[in-house]
């Protein structure tokens, strides 16, 4: 593929932290594009310093979750030094540290988490979209083989940083078109629609998991194991992510109704 994008003397442009700060911002735009409908209570300016923590977060809880199952280290000062150094990711890292980061948020603020989860989800589609380009241009992950091997379709694509000539299942290209897609078209439902927000949330983050778990099956990429499971990593926290919204939103929606005596 493509993993450096520029290169000068010692000075290296990776093309996943391209894609990484382009999908960032592409989401910051995203959210900026809708935060009067969804959470007019919060300031553009708001806004924007929630992005910087959040944009921190996501970066350092992606690389946390990386080191911590990809990469073995003997001590603290290894821990910091692979820490404040580029190397691998992990998307689910850098969501659940990002939902930290809103909860504590929602928590300070008196805002119920669930008007982030419609403000973030869409947007955050897109990001993960974008990001994924730069997965794919970087090589490192990638798709299972094909079964026939003498006639690939052509849509299927070869990684030459694998050095196998094997012809692999595009699943970060399919995952791109997915989160960017999803993201635009319920950025406009949520224009069209602005009280059908949290319905745009929910089709946000339960699709988004569900295809996360179906493209897990055409990884070739090492993908570990949850808890023994028959389930990779990613599988297992797509499983209790769906869990824990719906649970979520479910009790919400109860406490709603009670509360205003329906």
């Amino acid at each position: 593929m493509l993993p450096i994008l520029f290169r000068s003397g010692d000075f290296v442009l990776a093309s996943w932290h391209v894609f990484f700060v382009l999908g960032a911002f592409a989401g910051w735009y995203g959210m900026q594009s809708i935060r009067s409908i969804v959470l007019p209570s919060l300031s553009e300016g708001q806004l924007d310093r929630l992005f910087v923590a959040l944009y921190i977060a996501g970066y350092f809880g992606a690389r946390i979750f990386s080191i911590l199952f990809e990469d073995p280290f003997d001590s603290a000062g290894d821990l910091f030094r692979a820490l404040i150094s580029f190397g691998s990711m992990t998307l689910y890292g850098g969501i659940i540290a990002v939902v930290l980061v809103l909860c504590v948020f929602a928590q300070r603020k008196k805002i119920s988490l669930l008007h982030f989860g419609a403000l973030f989800a869409a947007p955050g589609l897109i990001a993960i979209g974008v990001g994924r380009v730069g997965c794919f241009l970087n090589g490192d992950d990638y798709g299972a083989p094909i079964p026939d091997q003498l006639q690939p379709s052509w849509w299927t694509v070869q990684f030459p940083n694998l050095g196998d000539s094997i012809y692999r299942y595009p699943v970060q290209v399919w995952e791109a078109l997915f989160g960017i897609g999803l993201g635009l078209l319920l950025i406009l439902l949520i224009k069209k629609f602005p009280e059908k927000s949290l319905w745009m949330a929910d089709a946000g983050v339960l699709g988004y998991t569900a295809v996360r778990f179906f493209l897990e099956n055409y990884r070739g990429d090492e993908r570990g194991q949850f808890f023994g499971s028959a389930l990779s990593t990613s599988q297992g926290i797509s499983v209790v992510l769906a869990i824990l919204w719906t649970i979520y939103r479910v009790t919400d929606a109860r406490r709603t109704k009670i509360s205003s005596g329906v």
